[in-house]
């Protein structure tokens, strides 16, 4: 085992190569995303109803936004390196242990203090691993992330034993702000950004369970949500090149206007248009993630960090909030119903977007000139 990991490049995060970096986040969704898969037959295992369902959805999405911020100090005293590897087995240690729980607060406590490793830390292939182990191991499925897990990470604990290059300050530049600051801008980016999360959570939280109340399989229901965060993925990869190439307001807006037209096709459509509809979301979804900091920091440039943490941490709280409100719909009527509903989140951010153009096309009017303008 030693002669192996002398073998390993020597690489440190100061020059380490982009594959090494998506590999610690792809492990990291391996081992925090595929809860949806399991949530039906948990349901019957422990009676759950949609409500806790979304309690569980709400623990891990408030203990990662929350925490996150009051984790920014280990890299700085532990190492990036280490806390990588450290955050990647904490996280999939405890997520693979979710099938042994006796009870439901003590899957909450697992979910919640798993995402903590998310917190320190911070795919699509998360439902796929989960659903070839499915048929055999059941709710026990979930074992199956931990080797990933304690490869990954044993791979980054040695990368920490590597010394750190030194880097040139001299690099670092400053900009000034180019325009007053538009605070009613940025918080319709914020609000806009809320109702999106709302809606991306609670659709990955009862995807599956949707599927199969409408006569799929569990199966069908893993893969549609495998679709789904593939077609999320490639619009975050997409998003920023074809914003260089036409401008981060067409594409901003028109990924918001997509957003809830493909949704309700996917819950009306025929099942080959569903998947067509279900990927349109995906990727415009995705390619908003890059499209909303870009014009958070067009509302805020005197303070582009915060402008960032805002919409990335505000923005993101009401996610779990979202997704306990439709599962408790989900329980008062139908999760059909419930759906459904899920159609006016993506409509509000939408509407909070074209606010945001209206307002900063007449706000910048009032200026002789017109620094910064987003084309």
């Amino acid at each position: 085992m030693t002669k192996f990991w002398t073998r390993v490049p020597a690489l440190s995060f100061g020059q380490l190569p982009i594959y090494l970096a998506s590999l610690s986040h792809f492990t990291l969704e391996l081992c925090h995303s595929f809860m949806p898969v399991l949530y039906p037959l948990l349901t019957v295992k422990m009676g759950l109803s949609f409500t806790q369902i979304g309690i569980l959805a709400l623990a891990n999405n408030l203990v990662t936004s929350t925490f996150q911020p009051f984790l920014g100090f280990l890299p700085e005293r532990f190492g990036a390196e280490r806390v990588v590897a450290l955050s990647i087995l904490w996280l999939g240690g405890l997520m693979g242990l979710v099938g042994f729980a006796p009870n439901f607060w003590t899957l909450t406590l697992l979910v919640a203090l798993a995402s903590l490793g998310s917190a320190a830390y911070h795919t699509a292939l998360s439902p796929a691993w989960i659903l070839l182990w499915l048929g055999s191991l059941g709710t026990y499925s979930a074992l199956m992330v931990i080797p990933v897990a304690i490869l990954v990470s044993a791979l980054f604990y040695q990368q920490a034993r590597r010394p750190a290059p030194q880097t040139n300050p001299r690099h670092h530049t400053q900009h000034a702000p180019v325009h007053k600051g538009y605070l009613l801008g940025l918080i319709l980016i914020i609000l806009g950004t809320m109702a999106r999360s709302w809606f991306q959570v609670a659709l990955v939280t009862y995807l599956p369970a949707w599927v199969q109340s409408n006569g799929g399989s569990l199966e069908q229901g893993g893969q549609l949500l495998s679709v789904f965060l593939f077609a999320t993925g490639a619009g975050s990869l997409l998003g920023g090149i074809v914003a260089d190439r036409v401008g981060v307001w067409p594409v901003a807006m028109i990924t918001n206007l997509l957003i809830a037209p493909a949704y309700w096709l996917w819950l009306d459509g025929t099942p080959g248009l569903q998947i067509i509809a279900l990927g349109v979301v995906g990727v415009a979804l995705g390619t908003n993630y890059a499209t909303v900091i870009l014009l958070a920091h067009d509302a805020w440039p005197q303070g582009i960090a915060l402008a960032s943490g805002l919409v990335m941490g505000l923005g993101w709280v009401p996610a779990g909030l979202g997704a306990s409100f439709t599962g408790y719909l989900a329980d008062q009527r139908s999760l059909s119903a419930a759906m459904t509903v899920l159609v006016i989140p993506p409509m509000v951010a939408a509407l909070c977007v074209l606010l945001y153009w209206v307002g900063l096309k007449l706000r910048r009017s009032t200026y002789l000139d017109k620094p910064n303008q987003i084309h």
